[in-house]
């Protein structure tokens, strides 16, 4: 294996295959960073380009774009509040408030230095365990699923823990919105209205670029004049080492939380962003912060969706099982270039494989680097008058949802998104409940149905298979902890006075 992983590395450093690494990187971000654009987009525009390469060349350069595509995403949820990715969204959360306080600098080096840990663990997993954690992959089906999609939804207890019943409530609206469109397993359509632009569902982007951008632009419109700020703090990328000790922790747990959750078939960056940030939450001495400007909640998300980038990729090399949309596409290149992902690809094919593990992790080393200079070009549109960052941003959320289908239905999905998102901020609903149902609805309604055929409409079956015990268990701490959090903080004050 160590001669494998030495001859891999000599082929990552050849010249060609070390340009196409840092390209890859350079689009990925640029694909991350525009609102309504992806990962999964980029290395779907790029697979035709990849055609003209040699294997090992195209598989670096769309590892490239993967990972910076997951990266980018933060960058304009740090700056603007405007996730690029859904994958970005609790970094939106805590971003624009440390941007309003000046230190956007800081809080693009800590999603940046997150992102490359989550992203170098999960290559290193993907070198050196893939075979093993693959088993994990095997293990899952729907009951499984189903229990991991309630898991997630859970979630809204921790971040709705200030307002847990509209919290709740948004959950459960959004939950309904998700059932519009075909049923997953009959066919039939559902609350369509005789509109054919529903039958396949809601759109989760344009929903999320609404709800994420056009609060911030009417924010903008209220007070247009000045800019969002008059210091460019981005010029400011400075961390302190009690930052990097007191995070390292949670860097990892994030880390390893992605990796696992990469490697479940359906689940994504996004899911695993939530599912991280909301434990960090649970594990961090001052909560409060969360929502505030908290930096282990940019930390611990950043670091999670990174860390799916390479647990996607372990299901897809051993058993041709991809963990994610962009990892399903990385399976189609691979086969056109005559690359059959499954147990026998680590010897027939171990020159080809060991330079995609290896080049792996450079590319998340280089992340880095190439973020770094990403995010002091970015840092200018601070300095930009409201009002022309308003019209710019409007014009990227059109073009961004108009791309996902090519067509203005979604396009009038995300103005009505945005209103309402709006009207939300103003009467204190959260919106991070919206985009978790909208994200795991579909996975639990289709898991749902799949396993009452799977034990004859018997649920509690569900509970002989070890890993739905696991996630029954984390749920139900999920949905307790911030009561008995909360009981134990009133005690306290009551006993102090």
């Amino acid at each position: 294996m160590l001669e494998n992983i030495l001859m891999g590395l000599v082929n990552t450093f050849s010249p060609i295959n070390l340009t196409l690494c840092v390209l890859g990187v350079a689009i990925g971000i640029i694909f991350g960073a525009l609102p309504g654009f992806s990962a999964t987009m980029g290395v779907a525009v790029f697979v035709p380009f990849s055609y003209v390469l040699q294997p090992q060349g195209a598989l670096l350069i769309l590892s490239g774009i993967y990972c910076g595509g997951v990266y980018g995403g933060c960058i304009p949820a740090v700056l603007l509040g405007i996730p690029g990715t859904p994958a970005s969204a609790p970094t939106a959360f805590e971003g624009r408030a440390l941007t309003a306080r000046g230190e956007s600098g800081k809080a693009l080096m800590l999603a940046t230095l997150g992102s490359t840990i989550g992203g170098v663990i999960s290559s290193i997993a993907l070198l050196l365990f893939a075979p093993v954690l693959a088993l994990i992959a095997m293990e899952v089906g729907a009951p499984e699923q189903v229990m991991i999609a309630i898991f997630g939804l859970s979630v809204v207890c921790m971040l709705s823990e200030g307002n847990m019943i509209k919290g709740m409530l948004v959950g459960a609206v959004s939950l309904l919105l998700a059932t519009i469109g075909q049923d997953p397993v009959l066919g039939f359509p559902r609350y369509t209205f005789g509109m054919y632009q529903l039958i396949g569902g809601l759109s989760v982007v344009p929903v999320l670029i609404g709800l994420f951008s056009m609060p911030e632009v009417f924010a903008m419109l209220e007070k247009p004049l000045g800019k969002i700020t008059e210091v460019n703090s981005v010029n400011k990328m400075k961390i302190s080492i009690k930052d990097l000790t007191s995070n390292a922790v949670n860097s990892f747990r994030s880390a390893i939380f992605g990796v696992v959750i990469g490697i479940i078939p359906a689940a994504g960056p996004d899911i695993a962003s939530f599912l991280a940030y909301n434990e960090a939450k649970k594990a961090s001495k001052k909560p409060e912060e969360f929502g505030n400007g908290s930096i282990e909640g940019i930390i611990a998300a950043e670091s999670a969706n990174n860390g799916v980038t390479g647990g996607s990729l372990i299901p897809l090399l051993t058993l041709a099982v991809p963990g994610s949309a962009p990892a399903a596409i990385f399976l189609g290149a691979m086969i056109i270039h005559g690359l059959r992902p499954g147990p026998l690809l680590f010897t027939q094919n171990a020159e080809d494989v060991y330079t995609l593990l290896v080049g792996f992790l450079i590319i998340n080393i280089l992340i880095f680097f190439i973020g770094c200079f990403f995010c002091k070009i970015a840092g200018k549109i601070l300095l930009i008058p409201k009002t022309i960052l308003a019209i710019t941003i409007i014009f990227l959320s059109i073009v961004g949802s108009f791309s996902i289908q090519q067509n203005m239905f979604d396009v009038i999905v995300m103005f009505i998104a945005g209103i309402i998102g709006y009207i939300m901020t103003k009467n204190n609903f959260p919106l991070s409940p919206v985009a978790l149902a909208l994200l795991l609805g579909p996975m639990l309604e289709e898991s749902l149905m799949l396993t009452g055929v799977m034990f004859d409409g018997n649920y509690l079956m569900m509970f002989t298979r070890p890993l739905t015990i696991i996630f029954a268990i984390l749920t139900l701490i999920s949905v307790v902890y911030p009561i008995i959090k909360k009981k134990f903080i009133k005690t306290n004050h009551m006993c102090d006075m």
